[in-house]
């Protein structure tokens, strides 16, 4: 009878635990080898030289390559600078979408319908053809739906 159960044990399609473990603790230790850090990543070809960097605003370089970047989850907008920008929104909630010439890093917007703070999932420069703003200068900016308005407690767009 003993010799049928350990007969029984070695004929397991599963081996024993212990060198699965050992596999797959081996098979991270290659795979985290293999993992490119950002120093071991080699920047890509320069841009346009009018081109500004999604991030942080300057020339120079892709958003990909910029210095500023952060770990994704650090933050609460794609954008950490200190200006004005163009920011899209989709309310979480209602799926409603809009879009703002007066959005900023880690601020957000109220959804008119849910009443939800909602951050930018997109940001990017303000358009300025021949340094004017494109935006209609005649639209109300909706500041009790501005996060930045609320904080300071006037127009945000007074800011230097």
């Amino acid at each position: 009878q003993a010799l049928s159960s350990s007969v029984y044990k070695s004929a397991s399609p599963y081996g024993s635990l212990n060198n699965i473990a050992d596999g797959l603790s081996s098979l991270t230790e290659h795979f985290s080898d293999l993992t490119l850090s950002s120093e071991a990543r080699k920047p890509s070809k320069r841009p346009p030289p009018n081109y500004l960097c999604h991030l942080c605003f300057n020339k120079g370089h892709y958003i990909k390559d910029c210095p500023q970047a952060r770990p994704k989850g650090e933050g609460l907008t794609p954008y950490q600078g200190k200006k004005r920008c163009f920011g899209e929104y989709k309310c979480p909630k209602c799926k409603r979408k809009w879009m703002s010439g007066n959005s900023w890093a880690n601020m957000g917007q109220e959804c008119i319908k849910c009443h939800i703070n909602v951050y930018p999932h997109k940001q990017r420069p303000l358009e300025k053809p021949d340094g004017l703003d494109v935006s209609d200068q005649s639209k109300e900016h909706p500041q009790h739906l501005c996060e930045k308005c609320k904080v300071l407690g006037y127009y945000c767009r007074r800011v230097q």
